[in-house]
Parts: structure tokens; sequence; C-alpha cells
């Protein structure tokens, strides 16, 4: 017969995975939840559109441009000469012809730089396009930080792209 409270100095049977498996699981739920609404790595002022329209349309290939010309591709920091080969393999996989290509520019970023992502995104035949940009704030309104948040105004983008 076993004794009163001698459960506390009995060895344990072994180690308990079920609680472990779902802390795991509950750590991984949180950082896929959490990794969707970062911000991107580049600081991007997007221009304003009266006509900005959310999307969110997967997959997508994500292009940022600062005001520096820098360029990064799905959050990494990538060279122009690569962007053209990066998007060709992008689009040599078996779903890369339906990829939408999402380019996020700094509004006082020259026209050249966003050609040259049109261009490289053309060429890989990615001909789904967006810029995104910024719902337009009315005068004297203050912008808050919902008012920030990027969206892709597709029919401005269609034509530039190559599309028919």
């Amino acid at each position: 017969m076993r004794g009163r409270g001698n459960y506390l100095t009995a060895p344990s049977q072994g180690f308990p995975v079920i609680p472990m498996i779902d802390v795991i699981f509950n750590l991984l739920l949180f950082f896929m939840l959490i990794s969707r609404n970062l911000p991107p790595a580049l600081s991007v002022a997007l221009p304003e559109a009266d006509a900005a329209t959310p999307t969110d349309n997967p997959p997508s290939i994500a292009i940022s441009i600062n005001t520096a010309g820098d360029l990064m591709l799905d959050g990494e920091l990538t060279q122009w000469e690569d962007l053209g080969p990066l998007l060709q393999s992008i689009a040599a996989a078996p779903e890369g012809g339906s990829t939408q290509v999402r380019i996020a520019a700094d509004k006082d970023v020259g026209y050249d730089y966003v050609v040259r992502a049109l261009d490289a995104a053309a060429q890989a035949g990615l001909t789904q396009v967006a810029l995104e940009t910024s719902p337009s704030v009315p005068a004297g309104a203050q912008s808050s930080p919902q008012d920030t948040q990027p969206a892709a105004d597709e029919a401005a983008a269609a034509g530039s792209a190559g599309s028919p």
C-alpha cells in the first residue's frame, strides 16, 4: 500500500511530452500569425491614392524600394543585377505564372527604379503586377496607423507590366 504524500518523493515515470507538444504548437501558431503583420524591413513612405483598395491575393512576391534605391525581394536585401534572375526562377516554379508581383516604392523614389522593377517582372513573365499605395487622407484629417497600411492599386499597374 502506498503511503500518504509519497507522490512528491516518488520518481517520475517519464518526461511529459504532451504538454511540451502543446507549448511548441502554440509558439508556432504565434510566430506564424505575428510574421504576417511585421512591417517591411525597408522604410518606405508609400504614395497616396484615392482608389487604393487592399488586396490579399496569394501567392505574391514583395519588392520594396526605398529613396536610396535599395532593393528588397520578399524581405531580403537584393542587388538590382540579381532581380531579373531571381524573378525568372520564381516564374519557372510550378505555380510561378500566377504569382503576383507587389511593388512598394517610396513616394520620393525616382521613377526609373520602379520602371526597372516592372521591366524585370515583365521579362520574367510575371504579368500580374500591383503597385502598393496608401489610402489618401482628406485635408485636415489626422492620419492613424490604420491609414498607413499598404494597399495595392492593381488598375494602375496592369498596363505597366506588359499584360494585355
